[in-house]
């Protein structure tokens, strides 16, 4: 039996992610601005507790707010604006280097280093669910804090598969302890997030809004993984499949867009038909892999949005990887918004 690995979640830093009114919108994707809704104070009081509420519905959020189309949209920077993060210190720049993800490296009341970092649509594993057993904003949450200087904050969002609004502190030796601003943080994000936040406002071809998951049909897996594949979602954006000692992967990202092309110092043109060209790069190793990257969108400065398609297999299955992830490629560019 061949064990299959899965595949880590990357972020591709974007380096010209725009800072406009204090949030950072991401390569591409410029801001629209919606109508605030007010909060009332204490409207969580009463909220019943984490433990005797009832576990949501599979592939359902726990709330309407948190739905996976709806975060998709959303700029994380806004739900950590300054009035959030004045209440733990004095903000600096955002910078994001992903839709789903914004931080902000700050000083606390004090004048310590506090670093705040904040995703949306997190993938939790099962273990971390299960230790939810606290509660902020009304949702079930849980701590991992690994030092005095490092903390990991989670509200659960969605229980299958479970998904959260997750906070990542540090702090400076000296400063303060990481957890305290991390609660405060994250439940002024929830609060802005069960509100009208700050929404992208995707450029033309833009795969922001796309589940990868349903995009990809199982006549297009079967060719490699058989009939019956297991979809294992990571996030917003990233789908991945695993079966007959192989996996397939789908993710949008934001990224600087090369001048030749190339995301890799291996990779190669790759002609995928009517007139769209791909860059694909073959990786050798226990696990064999080819990596196809499409571009969808791009701007004066170089920053957009790219498809990454990925075909790996173990090194005894005959399988022309790159000539798999080309199929695949070909097989999911009609479903694509079109620019």
């Amino acid at each position: 039996m061949h064990v299959v690995p899965r595949f880590r979640a990357t972020a591709v830093v974007a380096a010209a992610a725009l800072l406009m009114a204090g949030c950072a919108t991401g390569p591409g994707l410029a801001k629209t601005n919606s109508p605030r809704r007010t909060v009332q104070a204490g409207a969580d009081a009463n909220s019943p507790d984490p433990s005797t509420t009832k576990s949501a519905q599979a592939g359902k959020p726990v709330d309407p707010a948190f739905a996976a189309e709806r975060l998709r949209l959303i700029n994380p920077c806004a739900l950590i604006d300054k009035d959030v993060l004045q209440a733990v210190g004095t903000p600096s720049k955002y910078t994001s280097s992903s839709y789903t993800r914004c931080s902000n490296y700050m000083k606390d009341k004090g004048g310590k280093t506090l670093n705040i970092t904040l995703d949306i649509g997190y993938s939790l594993t099962s273990t971390e669910v299960k230790n939810a057993t606290k509660q902020i904003a009304g949702l079930k949450s849980g701590e991992q804090k690994l030092s005095n200087t490092s903390c990991f904050i989670s509200a659960v969002t969605q229980e299958s598969p479970a998904q959260a609004v997750r906070v990542q502190v540090s702090t400076g030796t000296g400063g303060t302890e990481a957890c305290e601003p991390g609660r405060t943080v994250l439940e002024g994000a929830v609060r802005k997030l069960r509100g009208n936040p700050q929404k992208y406002s995707p450029p033309k071809g833009s795969p922001v809004e796309v589940d990868p998951c349903t995009i990809v049909d199982k006549a297009t897996l079967a060719p490699v993984l058989g009939a019956s594949p297991r979809a294992l979602p990571f996030g917003l954006h990233q789908c991945s499949w695993t079966g007959q000692s192989a996996q397939m992967q789908i993710e949008f990202k934001t990224a600087r867009i090369p001048a030749d092309g190339k995301f890799d110092s291996k990779s190669v043109e790759a002609d995928l038909g009517g007139g769209v060209k791909g860059y694909q790069a073959f990786k050798d190793g226990s696990f064999p892999t080819c990596e196809l990257v499409l571009v969808r969108t791009k701007d004066q400065s170089n920053a957009g949005e790219i498809v990454e398609f990925i075909v790996a297999a173990s090194k005894e299955k005959e399988l022309d990887r790159c000539q798999a992830a080309q199929a695949f490629a070909k097989a999911v560019l009609p479903s694509l918004p079109q620019a």
